[in-house]
């Protein structure tokens, strides 16, 4: 008997400390580190002490992790050898002297490979010398000296990676002066009013790769096969110019599981706050819950001010998101005007009406804390004649200054195609219910591939041309809500297999609608467990009326819901009222 208690207790040990991951074929985990520090004093947010790195790897090795090498990857990719269950990428960016004095030890220690990364741009200069670290000068020797460097060269056990020669900062990308990130903005001159080609963009991208390449090349001996994006931020044609330059491996901050099937976007988690072993294990579940979904929705029109030089009205919203703290905050990049639709951005379709998406954007993100969806409405997605014009063309124009966290497809005819396709198709996605734009994109790729439906391809196409400036978005798509008794369990699931999340539209009915389509509609889908991905939108008409559906909502198990239009500039629903139902911090079952 007591050896049966023993066993048992050792196996609910085991359950208690093992990762829970095994993962897909192909599929691994790569995380990003910085600095290592040996007190808690010296802490910066992306950095860890040295106690806890140990205690990290302990964890790896004693839950049968197994770090890898970028020839691994390759391996594994050509088919000569398949990765090792649980396998992890360790990364190292910035070429800290910290990688040399307290990294590189415990490597051989324990036998782990690792990348590092480097900026040209803070190791060339001399010993000496101040360099520029993003907004501030830093002594260049925080970093790595070259003779360092070159024993790391020579270890097996280290990818020396760039890391840009100088792209690691932000550079004026509108004409307010706003600093977006190097990779990702087109450089806009303030004294022509004009953004740099996408020609010259590509150009100012490629000839800094090629520099950094060519100093590693000529100082270490061997130029970088891996590439690691500043801030983790890229787009289609920075991975063209990192392919141009010799490094076909590209590792972002995208924190979703990688595959060696897409070496080209290798996503990475991003451990901060220097993370105990209760958190560090959380970076390392490939199967991340949907965020719970608590937003609204704000006019464009509200957003503009009458004069372009003020910012009134953005900086309510800015306190707005502050003061309330949603999870999502959605407004659309057309706004009426006098004589008809206008946008806010340069584009060849519409007039505009301020250049103002990528600030609205941004800072919405930046400044008030707040992801920042765009809501794309049914005309740019029409199949009619007049509106032929709104080509992918028009929507690659508003991917490169929309730096938002996502996009809502208020798509009806798009909608119909799947709703239609799902009943002679299923899903195949094994994660359906877990958190993974890249996974979503890579479905919708498929499915563009192989179908014949023209309004189908027609948005799928818009869709990846603005994915090719903003790669990494999740894509949420719009259902009304009068299609919902067709969302059975097997066609949600299709549904969801190439969209983030559906967002059930119910702005045309009123509360006792809502409610009885809600539970006999989507009760049936609780047991299948994807109303997590499932978000519900409502018409604003007063405080009371949205306190009482948003509170009865959790007995239908919805946790995510949204109205339209806050008005942030009255402050209407007041804040008293909406906070604890629309907080990112509150609990929806509370």
């Amino acid at each position: 008997m007591k050896i049966v208690l023993l066993l048992l207790l050792t196996l609910l040990l085991s359950l208690c400390t093992t990762g829970a991951w095994a993962g897909e074929p192909g599929e691994f985990i790569a995380i990003a580190y910085h600095d290592v520090v040996k007190s808690k004093a010296e802490l910066a947010s992306d950095a860890v002490t040295v106690d806890h790195l140990i205690d990290q790897f302990e964890w790896l090795l004693a839950n049968n992790y197994h770090p890898v090498s970028v020839d691994d990857l390759l391996a594994a990719k050509s088919g000569k050898k398949p990765l090792p269950e649980k396998a992890v990428l360790l990364c190292w960016d910035d070429g800290y002297t910290s990688f040399y004095t307290i990294v590189f030890p415990l490597l051989r220690a324990y036998h782990f490979p690792a990348v590092l990364a480097l900026e040209g741009s803070w190791i060339e200069p001399a010993p000496n010398a101040m360099v520029r670290y993003g907004t501030t000068m830093v002594p260049r020797s925080r970093f790595l000296t070259w003779k360092q460097l070159q024993q790391l060269a020579d270890s097996s056990l280290v990818e020396i990676a760039s890391h840009s020669y100088d792209l690691h900062h932000g550079i004026p990308a509108d004409e307010y002066g706003d600093k977006i990130p190097a990779v990702i903005a087109h450089l806009y001159n303030q004294t022509t009013h004009t953004y740099e080609t996408d020609q010259e963009q590509f150009q100012r991208i490629f000839k800094d790769l090629k520099k950094n390449s060519a100093l590693l090349k000529k100082r270490l001996g061997k130029k970088p096969r891996v590439m690691v994006w500043p801030f983790g931020r890229y787009t289609q044609p920075a991975l063209k110019a990192a392919t141009e330059a010799g490094m076909k491996i590209t590792l972002t901050l995208d924190p979703v599981p990688a595959t060696t099937g897409n070496l080209r976007e290798i996503g990475r988690v991003y451990p901060t706050l220097n993370p105990d072993l209760s958190d560090y294990r959380g970076y390392l579940d490939p199967d991340i819950a949907p965020p719970i979904r608590h937003f609204f929705k704000v006019s464009s029109k509200d957003l503009m001010d009458p004069r372009p030089d003020t910012e009134h009205q953005f900086g309510r919203l800015l306190d707005r998101l502050k003061s309330l703290s949603p999870a999502m905050v959605t407004f659309s990049p057309l706004v009426q005007g006098k004589e008809g639709l206008q946008a806010l951005f340069p584009n060849t379709v519409f007039p505009l009406a301020q250049d103002r998406l990528a600030r609205l954007t941004w800072h919405a993100a930046h400044r008030g804390g707040t992801s920042t969806f765009l809501w794309l409405p049914s005309l740019l997605f029409s199949s009619k004649e007049e509106q032929q014009k709104i080509s992918p063309d028009f929507f690659a124009q508003m991917g490169k200054l929309a730096f938002c966290e996502g996009i809502i497809v208020n798509a009806p005819t798009l909608t119909r195609e799947l709703l239609r396709l799902s009943a002679t198709r299923k899903a195949a996605d094994p994660a359906i219910h877990s958190w993974n734009p890249t996974r979503r994109k890579m479905f919708r790729q498929r499915l563009l591939k192989t179908s014949h439906a023209p309004g189908l391809i027609n948005a799928l196409k818009k869709i990846e041309a603005f994915q090719k400036w903003q790669p990494f978005i999740e894509v949420a798509l719009v259902v009304p809500l009068d299609r919902l008794p067709e969302l059975t369990v097997e066609k949600t699931k299709f549904l969801l297999q190439y969209f983030d999340f559906l967002l059930v539209d119910g702005r045309t009915s009123n509360n006792h609608d809502i409610a009885k389509m809600l539970k006999n509609d989507l009760g049936r889908l609780h047991v299948s467990g994807l109303l997590p991905k499932i978000s519900l939108l409502i018409k604003r008409k007063s405080d009371d009326d949205i306190q009482r559906l948003f509170s009865d909502l959790p007995r239908y198990n919805i946790i995510n819901w949204g109205y339209e239009y806050d008005d942030f500039l009255e402050k209407r629903p007041t804040t008293i009222s909406i906070r604890p139902l629309i907080s990112k911090s509150s609990d929806p079952f509370q």
